[in-house]
């Protein structure tokens, strides 16, 4: 945790160390989740083109602030935010030279490898430059595809691309993305928003699913089963069929006493006159390399991806214009919340595709910009906002068989934050309790609870 190792000290650990023992994952261990999210994991960081040469930026995440300049090689790159002479914040300092950096208080001037080699307050005979304790912690980062991602935790980095999915690394790969986006709630809270059955009935009115889908009714009674895959879970089995949309299935449920939900047909006149436009703004989703790790799912340390994956194939030629259904999520995509404080979070939203000519690229590139965008990452997901930003993550569930996922992707991360990144994860060990450590564990520094966070702040999300 912050402040438990120095910058000389910290990063020696190898990233495989055990941190400490798993607690009790049975029952409400919603106090246990850190509220910073899950450390000794890579993160998206800040836009590469955000990184100017002649300035610092100050970027905080996961309860830490970093400072991003550019080293002598011109890449971005981080340094703890606080000046170890007196704690000034390096944010506010200065670019005299490439690759360094000089705090704003005494002209402490620093390198890219976090030593201090000047003193511009005292002179070129200072006697404390260089000495031992006036380090600053550099964050081991990587920029990829222009976004900069940095290792936050106190281990050695374990390799990125246990992390960061695989298209970051494909040369044929096109990567649209925003950073844009901030949500008041917590990043735990705003990831579980996509492990449920919500999308039926609050995303009803979203102008795909108003213009170009048929009736979005109920999808089953009792959920599906979630499966781990190893660095996450991805949808099983549905446990009972659906009830409503699916193909031979009526589009409108009947409820007791005769109440029919949807209450009307008012969508489907619209399919058939949208699809055709809709089919025009859609952007394919690519095979993924690993469609069990890194295809539609939840992933480790805190992302949701949805799209073709591998195990789908998608309409081509003329099927393809007569596909219902909106424009979709525009590629493979990726929503990746990454805590800012306990109740502000970033959207990191990404979208793949793989277009087959320059002229493809920029299409895609126009598309996403003038209607991608909006459609999936505001008009859509503020409908999801409108919900979060109010929700009392403190008061007591009762959770339904939808919810499975949310039970499971809890104990994982719980699981992960204490026993650290490589501990092991039963799926089914919490049937009967074995193997579980039933004695009370003190929840570490920087960890997520009703009592850590003043209760006006939990009510107002």
């Amino acid at each position: 945790m912050p402040g438990t190792f120095t910058a000389a000290s910290r990063g020696q650990l190898e990233a495989d160390a055990p941190l400490g023992e798993i607690p009790n994952l049975i029952g409400d261990i919603r106090h246990l989740i850190p509220k910073y999210g899950l450390r000794n994991y890579w993160y998206p960081a800040i836009s590469e083109h955000k990184v100017p040469k002649t300035r610092p930026v100050r970027v905080s995440m996961l309860g830490e602030d970093l400072v991003f300049f550019r080293n002598k090689a011109g890449e971005p790159m981080a340094l703890q935010d606080v000046c170890p002479h007196r704690g000034a914040r390096f944010s506010q300092g200065h670019i005299h030279w490439p690759g360094t950096i000089a705090c704003p208080y005494h002209g402490w001037v620093y390198d890219e490898n976090g030593k201090n080699i000047m003193v511009l307050s005292e002179g070129p005979e200072s006697k404390v430059c260089g000495k031992s304790g006036t380090e600053a912690y550099v964050y081991p980062t990587r920029t990829l595809k222009g976004v900069v991602f940095a290792w936050i935790g106190d281990t050695k980095p374990a390799p990125i691309e246990e992390d960061v999915p695989p298209e970051f690394f494909d040369d044929g790969a096109y990567i649209t993305w925003n950073d844009h986006v901030h949500w008041p709630t917590n990043w735990l809270v705003a990831l579980e928003n996509s492990m449920d059955s919500h999308v039926a009935y609050l995303h009803r009115d979203n102008i795909q699913a108003l213009l170009g889908a048929d009736n979005v009714g109920a999808r089953g009674a009792s959920g599906y089963r979630p499966i781990f895959t190893g660095n996450g879970f991805k949808a099983g089995r549905a446990s009972t069929p659906a009830s409503a949309g699916g193909s031979g299935v009526s589009a409108q449920d009947i409820y007791p006493d005769g109440y029919k939900w949807p209450k009307k047909h008012n969508r489907k006149f619209w399919t058939w006159f949208f699809v055709i436009p809709f089919s025009l703004l859609r952007a394919p989703a690519p095979p993924t390399y690993d469609d069990n790790w890194w295809g539609t799912g939840h992933r480790l340390p805190g992302m949701f991806r949805a799209g073709a994956g591998g195990s789908r194939v998608q309409p081509k030629g003329l099927f393809s214009f007569f596909r219902k259904g909106g424009s979709g999520l525009f590629g493979q995509y990726t929503r990746w919340p990454v805590a800012l404080g306990p109740w502000t979070t970033r959207l990191w939203y990404f979208h793949y595709t793989r277009p087959r000519n320059i002229f493809q690229r920029w299409y895609y590139k126009f598309v996403y910009n003038v209607w991608g965008r909006w459609a999936v990452e505001y008009n859509f997901s503020i409908q999801d906002g409108s919900m979060m930003f109010n929700q009392r993550y403190d008061w007591p569930e009762k959770l339904s068989g939808h919810d499975a996922e949310v039970i499971q992707w809890r104990r994982l991360v719980v699981s992960k934050a204490y026993g650290g990144r490589y501990a092991q994860y039963g799926y089914d060990h919490d049937k009967d309790g074995k193997g579980i450590d039933e004695r009370k564990v003190e929840a570490p520094t920087g960890i997520f609870s009703k009592d850590s966070v003043p209760g006006n702040e939990i009510a107002a999300g």
